[in-house]
């Protein structure tokens, strides 16, 4: 599409790519992905393109800076170090198999709701809070035969593995303040870590935490001894609620009230600002901890619920820009498919931002190709032959198929 190669052309002559060759591949190959039918891998994009098989297989091995690509087209879609900007982590399990085929190991998949064989992704992106749309930053594969348990001092563990992608891009997050997380993620490193470079984590809590309560109470005159910080650990089977600050009813759903409090976590050595989301329908509850103890409760509960719309980036990816279809085996040329795909997310989101009529995915999708296939044929009739593309009986025919008519 016109707009598609706009965009390239803008987003490369922003970044490093100095190389001729490889400005042609990468226009070319993002203006396949949206126009191809089928899967996005070597066999099908050569079936497309004016490049063999061979050319792509070469060129998915060569390095590009993708989180400065993708932190290009979000300055291109309007995002600057004056708004307010989330991050969010999260992983996605990528079925695979071959036994050669790097980082393959067990990993949860959240639909299997177990363990599988495959690949795993590590994800960080963006969230602009006012417009609550989530942008992919970073994708890295976890390697395989790491070790899943926390405490293991002697080996580089999976929770290393995420915080050294966090690392490795905080000189790009220095206007980021919040980063949000799953339960997963609520470990000892995670925040000790983020809190060297006084950035806040916001996570979830099991239902039934070890907290306890801070004592507000003088010391005694005369009593010897430390003062006393603690007043007893909390009962969920027994809560309390009037020890609790009640803020109100939530935003965006009125079955859930907010109480806040700040709580000590004595495996985590550390105090949080916990908030208890209280269902009225079914007296369930989920509780969120921040590591800012001054941050607002109705805050934290929105930070959280935009966590979710890193899901959104994973479906997308895997329903239209071909996350799960990677041939290749080596470590390099998936690095290359992963963020190739989740790059391609962003590109569409600029261009939705910028084009009205986009209006989903599917759309983009069905346009894209009816657009290739209509200059394709164009191109077959005669040197001189040409189309129109603002004329209306154009326009009709490239949106065939879509949601957006003419």
């Amino acid at each position: 599409m016109v707009s598609t190669q706009r965009i390239l052309d803008s987003i490369i002559a922003r970044i490093s790519v100095k190389n001729k060759w490889q400005v042609t591949f990468l226009k070319e190959l993002f203006g396949l992905i949206f126009s191809l039918q089928g899967r996005i891998n070597y066999s099908n994009l050569a079936r497309y393109s004016k490049f063999n098989e061979v050319t792509f297989r070469r060129n998915f091995k060569k390095f590009i800076d993708w989180s400065n690509f993708n932190l290009v087209i979000m300055r291109l879609a309007g995002i600057s170090v004056q708004d307010t900007v989330i991050a969010a982590i999260d992983c996605s399990f990528i079925s695979k198999a071959g036994k050669s085929t790097f980082g393959l190991d067990k990993f949860w998949s959240g639909v299997a709701s177990r363990n599988k064989k495959g690949l795993e992704i590590s994800l960080l992106s963006l969230i602009k809070v006012d417009t609550k749309k989530a942008w992919a930053l970073d994708v890295k594969q976890t390697p395989a035969k790491l070790s899943a348990k926390e405490n293991d001092s002697e080996k580089f563990t999976r929770i290393d593995f995420y915080l050294s992608q966090i690392k490795d891009l905080l000189t790009k997050l220095s206007y980021v303040t919040y980063f949000v997380a799953d339960g997963y993620y609520a470990k000892k490193k995670v925040f000790k870590h983020l809190a060297i470079f006084d950035k806040h984590l916001i996570t979830k809590l099991r239902p039934d935490a070890n907290l306890r309560y801070l004592y507000k109470g003088s010391h005694p005159k005369g009593k010897l001894g430390p003062k006393k910080k603690y007043d007893g650990k909390v009962i969920w089977k027994d809560l309390d609620l009037r020890k609790w600050k009640y803020v109100g009813l939530d935003d965006k759903y009125n079955h859930l009230k907010i109480y806040t409090l700040i709580l000590n976590h004595p495996h985590f050595g550390r105090n949080f600002r916990i908030v208890l989301l209280k269902n009225v329908r079914n007296n369930k509850y989920i509780l969120l901890a921040s590591t800012d103890l001054d941050q607002d409760a109705r805050q934290i509960v929105k930070y959280y619920q935009l966590r979710f719309k890193i899901e959104f980036l994973f479906r997308d990816a895997k329903q239209f820009t071909g996350l799960t279809h990677c041939q290749a085996r080596d470590k390099a040329s998936l690095d290359f498919h992963f963020n190739m795909s989740l790059a391609a997310i962003n590109i569409f989101q600029l261009a939705a931002k910028d084009n009205s009529t986009t209006n989903s995915m599917n759309s983009f999708v069905r346009k894209s190709y009816n657009t290739l296939f209509v200059s394709r044929i164009f191109s077959q009739l005669s040197s001189k032959a040409e189309f129109d593309i603002n004329h209306p009986k154009v326009k009709a025919l490239l949106n065939f198929g879509s949601l957006t008519r003419a």
